[in-house]
């Protein structure tokens, strides 16, 4: 006879903090594997379980979006380029004129 599997139930306030961790320490440690494996050996849970989190909270991956969505997403990310390479180029020309006056 299997033992039966007990779950424990986590809130989603618990499941968004430990995205957010898994995602701050991902910087910091080797992998976000191994951030996914601390994050859920402090809160009890499967490894697994906190991947599947992390995996939702980025939302499809580019496998399963349809042709309609992957042309948004592509949109958006166009904007946010734009947006970045205005912001490269206000900085340097800040940098440029503080270099001037100086």
């Amino acid at each position: 006879m299997m033992p039966h599997r007990s779950y424990r139930r986590v809130s989603p306030e618990v499941r968004q903090a430990a995205v957010e961790q898994v995602l701050a320490l991902a910087s910091t440690l080797s992998s976000e594997s191994e951030a996914c494996r601390v994050v859920a050996d402090q809160i009890g849970v499967h490894t697994n379980s906190v991947r599947n989190w992390v995996r939702a909270a980025e939302g499809p991956s580019l496998e399963r979006m349809d042709a309609a969505a992957l042309r948004r997403r592509v949109a958006l990310l166009q904007q946010q380029l734009a947006a970045a390479a205005e912001m490269n180029r206000t900085l340097a020309d800040t940098l440029n004129e503080t270099r001037r006056r100086t």
